[in-house]
């Protein structure tokens, strides 16, 4: 039985061990241990929308929305890792069963570090009719490509994400 204490991370900002957590996960993708790494990403991107626009976390059971504003605002966040250069297919999201929120913040970070890339907050509206309906799927895909992320009605989060992680 291994007994070695880990790291003391109550030193490390929360930015700095998920960083360390993503590493490792890169280091076991490439050694085909795990196949992806997501569902960190998405729990750290709520957390760190929820921060940087004040909001409070939705109960894991809630399936439409993940964060609630003070002004009442209902945020999907949706996130992904991303290599570089991006693999053709890593900007897929998760999938969107329903619409009912106002805003989904889309989160991009790297595969191997914490850092936010970009982030947008886009409508509604601009969700619903980019995404396409799957039947494999039982839901709606959407990619968080540039057209999305960039759309005029949606509004760029990087610079209040990036200064929530420090």
């Amino acid at each position: 039985m291994n007994t070695t204490k880990g790291p003391d991370f109550s030193t490390f900002s929360k930015r700095e061990v998920v960083s360390l957590i993503f590493s490792a996960m890169s280091y076991l993708k490439n050694q085909d241990v795990i196949r992806t790494g997501n569902a960190l990403a998405g729990d750290y991107a709520e957390y760190l929308v929820a921060a940087a626009l004040n909001g409070q976390l939705a109960a894991n059971s809630q399936k439409a929305w993940d964060v609630l504003l003070a002004n009442g605002e209902k945020i999907q966040v949706k996130s992904r890792r991303v290599s570089d250069p991006v693999i053709p297919g890593q900007l897929q999201l998760g999938v969107f069963r329903s619409f009912d929120f106002d805003f989904a913040v889309i989160v991009v970070l790297p595969d191997d570090d914490a850092h936010v890339v970009r982030a947008a907050k886009v409508p509604r509206h601009v969700i619903e009719s980019s995404t396409s309906y799957q039947k494999r799927v039982n839901g709606n895909v959407l990619s968080a490509s540039a057209k999305v992320m960039s759309h005029p009605d949606a509004i760029d989060l990087t610079a209040l994400l990036q200064a929530a992680q420090a």
